[in-house]
């Protein structure tokens, strides 16, 4: 028993030894320019810029593949905002005016007096909610959509 715990004595201080060998600088001139080096270094940590990923998805197989999906053949159809067009008045007909003293206008099938305000049927088959301003001999001014507009009777109606 005596032999084993001086052995590993005897080891444990040989290990010491060389380790402290190992790590101790050269020479003393040494150790302040590592130290230097070695503190600048750690001091100097570079501030990096982490770019976001962005993954915009391909609406032909030409422009890629969906790296989550690779053999998934759906196709993705690109989507847009439409941009504000101005109002479409084709969608709205004068269909008649009535003879003083009280004056009324068809439009779209639906009669309305001045001032009057409604929903008329769009040729699509949407509603669409207009107000009737003025109605004149062969015109009616109509609000809609924040916009004024003028509908005015066919010729030869």
């Amino acid at each position: 028993m005596m032999l084993f715990c001086s052995s590993s004595i005897r080891a444990s201080v040989i290990l010491a030894l060389f380790c402290s060998i190992a790590l101790s600088p050269a020479s003393p001139n040494d150790a302040p320019a590592k130290r230097s080096k070695n503190s600048l270094a750690l001091q100097r940590v570079p501030d990096v810029a982490i770019p976001q990923s962005l993954f915009n998805m391909p609406s032909q197989p030409s422009e890629g593949r969906n790296p989550f999906f690779p053999q998934s053949t759906i196709k993705v159809v690109p989507t847009f905002k439409p941009t504000k067009d101005p109002l479409d008045t084709t969608s709205f007909v004068l269909n008649g005016i009535t003879s003083p003293p009280k004056r009324t206008a068809m439009i779209n099938g639906r009669t309305f007096e001045p001032g009057e305000e409604g929903e008329v049927r769009l040729p699509a088959g949407g509603k669409m909610l207009i107000k009737v301003e003025e109605i004149k001999s062969e015109s009616a001014v109509i609000l809609v959509g924040g916009q004024r507009r003028e509908l005015r009777l066919r010729a030869g109606v």
